[in-house]
C-alpha cells in the first residue's frame, strides 16, 4: 500500500506518458499537464484516485511511501508485512512504533539526548522488557527518513536477502551437464536416474582431481530435482516432448504479448482480395489485386492499409508504413468520408509473420531509420497477430459477389471472374477505405463491449508525442529494386520510359557524357527513379518524362497496358500491314534505283549520239527555229555584221 500527496509534486504514469499536477482546481476537479507535450487534462479527483488505486496510473514521484511492486513483465506484485514470518513481522511492527513515537514527541533525527531520555517512557507505554539503543532507534529514523517516511523500508532485510548456495559452482556445473544430456531432451531419462548419473559423474571427478568435497557424494535427490525445475516448464515440454507437442499443450498459456496503449504494437499481413477488378480507364480486366493491413493490436483500430497487384514485397511494406505514418486528413477530405481517420505517427514494435521479405536485412534497415523494432511471430502460430487476422477476412467479406472467383467443385457451370468483373481499381480502394473509416471503427466487439474508435481515442493519453518522418526518400532507396543502366543524352530509359530532368543534366556534366551507373525505382510508382552518383555515392531523383502517363502507374499497370496495346494491334494485324508495307515500299525503291541506272546510261549515249561539243554549238544554233523568243535585252543575232578596216602601226 502506498500514501501520495495531491500537490503540485504528484508525477503519474499512464503507460508511457507522464502527467504532473498543474493546479488544484476545486475540492472535485484536478488539473493535470503532459509533461512531454503540455497538454492539458482536467480529470476528477475521485476518478483520478479509482485510477491509481485499480493500478491504471502509477505514482512515480511526490509520494510518501513507496506503491506496489511491479515487475518489468507487468505483473502487478503486492508486499506487506504479514507476509512475513513472525519474528520478522514483529521486529518491523516494533521498529515502526519506535520512530512513530519519537516523531509524536517532536523528535528528530540527531538529538541522541533526547532520545535516549524518551526510550524509558516509550518502551514502558509499548510494554517493551527490552528497549532498543538510542543509536539503534537513530538508525531506524535514518532509513525511515531517507525513504520518504516509507514504512515498508524499516523491514527486516534478513526474509529478503537472497540465499546462498549450499553447493558449488563445480557441482552445480556437472549437475546442470547431466540434465542438459540425458534428461532435457526427447524422451530424455527421468530425474531418478539423473540423479544417478550426477553420482556418477561426481565420483569420476572426484578420481580425476584426486579431492573429495562432502557436497558432491551427498547431494540429494531434490536437489536435482529443484535445478531442474528452475527450468520454465514450457521449455521443458519443448525439450523433452518436442516443438510441436509442447506448443499444444501450452497453447493458451503462451499467448502473444499483451499491448497496453495504442501504437504500442501494430500487426501486418497481406492477403490476396477475392475480387477481379478492371482498370479505370481501358476497361482492362487486372486479376486480383493483394491487400495489405495494419491494425493496432491494443484497440483494433487500421492505422493504414495499400491495395496493389505485386506480391509480399519490400517496396509493399514500404507504401503500407507510410500511408499509416503520414496525417490522412487529405485522403479522407478527397473521398468526401463522414469521420476522421485518427491514425498517424510512428509505433514502437511491428508484428510480421515470417514472409522472405520480412526477414530480409533491408528491413531491418527501415526499422532502424524509422526507430522501431520488428517482431516475427513464430512459425505456425498466427496466434500472436490474432487482430490483423480476424480483420483481414472481415475486409474480404465486404466485397461484391460480382467477379468473385469461385472454387472448384461448389459450382456445376464454371464462372470466369474476367467475365463477371465490373468493380474498377480505384473504386475497389474507395470502397475499402470507406470500410476502414466508417464502418470498422464503429463495430461493437462482442467480447469487451467496445468500438476500436473508443479504445483508441482514449488510450491515445497513456501514449508519448507521436513521431513522424521528414523525409521518405531513403524508405525509397532501401526498398527500390535495383537495375543497372547507361545515361545517355536523352536520359535514363528504364522499362521504354524515359526518365530526365536538371539534375540528371548536371550529372553527366560532371561524370562523362555515357556513362553506367545503378538506379532504384518503387514498382508501384514509376514516376520517378533515383540514379547514383557513381563517385560521390549520393542518390539524385530524376522524374519520368511524361509525367502525365507515369506519376502513380504501377508496373504491373504498365504492363497491362503494354499487352493490351499490342493485343490490339494483333486484331488490327499492325504487324502484318507494317510488314507488307515495308517490302512494298523497298520493292518500289528497287525498281527506281533499277530505272534509274537504265536512264543514266540512256543519257549518256544519247549525249553521244547527238554529238554535243564545241564546234557543234554554231550549228545548234543555226538550227533555232525562226519563231524562237528574244529577251529584250538580248543583241538581235539577226542583224547584219559590220565589217572594218584593217591597218598597221608601221605604215603610220
Amino acid at each position: 500500500m502506498g500514501v501520495y500527496k495531491l500537490d503540485k509534486d504528484l508525477v503519474l504514469r499512464l503507460g508511457e506518458a507522464q502527467w504532473a499536477v498543474q493546479r488544484i482546481l476545486d475540492d472535485r476537479y484536478v488539473q493535470l499537464e503532459n509533461l512531454s507535450t503540455g497538454r492539458i487534462r482536467k480529470e476528477r479527483i475521485s476518478k483520478l484516485c479509482d485510477d491509481i488505486a485499480s493500478g491504471n496510473l502509477q505514482v512515480i514521484s511526490g509520494r510518501a511511501s513507496t506503491a506496489p511492486i511491479c515487475h518489468a513483465d507487468g505483473r502487478r506484485v503486492v508486499f506487506c508485512a504479514d507476509s512475513l514470518p513472525e519474528r520478522h513481522r514483529a521486529a518491523y511492527i516494533r521498529a515502526n512504533d519506535y520512530v512513530r513515537a519519537m516523531h509524536k514527541r517532536g523528535i528528530s533525527l540527531g538529538q541522541r539526548k533526547r532520545i535516549a531520555e524518551a526510550l524509558a517512557a516509550v518502551s514502558e507505554a509499548l510494554r517493551d522488557s527490552h528497549p532498543p539503543k538510542a543509536s539503534t532507534v537513530m538508525r531506524w529514523m535514518r532509513i525511515y527518513d531517507r525513504n520518504d517516511r516509507d514504512h515498508l523500508s524499516l523491514v527486516p532485510k534478513t526474509p529478503l536477502r537472497k540465499r546462498s548456495k549450499v553447493i558449488g559452482d563445480d557441482v552445480r556445473t556437472v549437475v546442470a551437464e547431466v540434465l542438459r544430456r540425458y534428461y532435457f531432451i526427447r524422451n530424455g531419462c527421468t530425474i531418478k536416474t539423473a540423479h544417478d548419473r550426477v553420482l556418477q559423474a561426481l565420483e569420476r571427478l572426484t578420481v580425476e582431481k584426486k579431492e573429495h568435497i562432502a557436497t558432491r557424494s551427498v547431494i540429494s535427490l531434490s536437489t536435482v530435482r529443484r535445478i531442474a525445475l528452475e527450468t520454465p516448464p514450457f521449455y521443458r515440454d519443448r525439450a523433452r516432448l518436442g516443438t510441436a507437442e509442447a506448443r499444444a499443450k501450452w497453447r493458451l498459456s503462451k499467448p502473444g504479448l499483451i499491448a497496453t496503449r495504442p501504437l504500442e504494437r501494430v500487426e501486418m499481413d497481406h492477403t490476396p482480395l477475392d475480387l477481379y477488378v478492371i482498370d479505370d480507364v481501358h476497361g482492362i480486366p487486372l486479376g486480383r489485386p493483394t491487400l495489405t493491413l495494419m491494425v493496432c493490436t491494443y484497440s483494433a483500430y487500421i492505422t493504414g492499409f495499400y491495395i496493389s497487384f505485386e506480391g509480399e514485397s519490400l517496396a509493399r511494406i514500404v507504401r503500407t508504413i507510410k500511408i499509416a505514418i503520414q496525417p490522412k486528413d487529405a485522403i479522407t477530405s478527397a473521398a468526401k468520408l463522414k469521420n476522421r481517420w485518427h491514425a498517424e505517427g510512428l509505433w514502437e514494435t511491428l508484428v510480421v509473420d515470417n514472409a522472405a521479405a520480412y526477414h530480409s536485412s533491408k528491413l531491418k534497415e527501415i526499422a532502424n531509420d524509422l526507430g522501431i523494432n520488428v517482431e516475427n511471430c513464430p512459425v505456425r502460430m498466427p496466434w500472436f497477430k490474432p487482430v490483423v487476422e480476424r480483420y483481414i477476412g472481415e475486409a474480404c467479406r465486404q466485397l461484391p459477389p460480382q467477379g468473385r472467383p469461385r472454387p472448384a467443385g461448389r459450382n456445376a457451370d464454371p464462372i470466369d471472374p474476367n467475365v463477371t468483373a465490373c468493380v474498377t481499381f480505384n473504386d475497389l480502394c474507395e470502397g475499402i477505405l470507406r470500410w476502414v473509416v466508417d464502418v470498422h471503427p464503429f463495430q461493437i466487439h462482442c467480447q469487451k463491449l467496445s468500438r476500436p474508435i473508443d479504445l483508441f481515442l482514449e488510450g491515445l493519453e497513456k501514449c508519448p508525442a507521436p513521431s513522424f518522418v521528414d523525409n521518405y526518400s531513403s524508405l525509397n532507396v532501401i526498398a527500390g529494386i535495383s537495375r543497372e543502366v547507361t545515361v545517355r543524352q536523352n536520359g535514363v530509359w528504364l522499362s521504354y520510359i524515359t526518365y530526365t530532368n536538371d539534375a540528371l543534366f548536371e550529372l553527366r556534366n560532371e561524370v562523362n557524357v555515357n556513362f553506367k551507373t545503378t538506379v532504384k525505382f518503387d514498382p508501384h510508382d514509376l514516376g520517378e527513379i533515383y540514379v547514383l552518383h557513381p563517385k560521390r555515392k549520393l542518390w539524385f531523383r530524376v522524374q519520368a518524362k511524361d509525367q502525365k502517363y507515369a506519376a502513380g502507374l504501377s508496373q504491373t499497370q504498365h504492363k497491362a497496358i503494354r499487352a493490351a496495346a499490342k493485343e490490339k494491334l494483333s486484331v488490327s494485324n499492325a504487324e502484318r500491314v507494317l510488314r507488307e508495307s515495308k517490302l512494298a515500299l523497298q520493292d518500289f525503291f528497287a525498281e527506281k534505283v533499277l530505272a534509274g541506272k537504265k536512264l543514266r546510261t540512256s543519257t549518256k549515249t544519247y549525249r553521244q549520239l547527238r554529238g554535243h561539243s564545241s564546234p557543234s554549238i554554231s550549228h545548234e544554233e543555226e538550227m533555232l527555229p525562226s519563231g524562237a523568243f528574244v529577251d529584250d535585252h538580248q543583241e538581235d543575232v539577226s542583224a547584219e555584221t559590220p565589217t572594218f578596216e584593217t591597218f598597221s602601226l608601221d605604215d603610220l
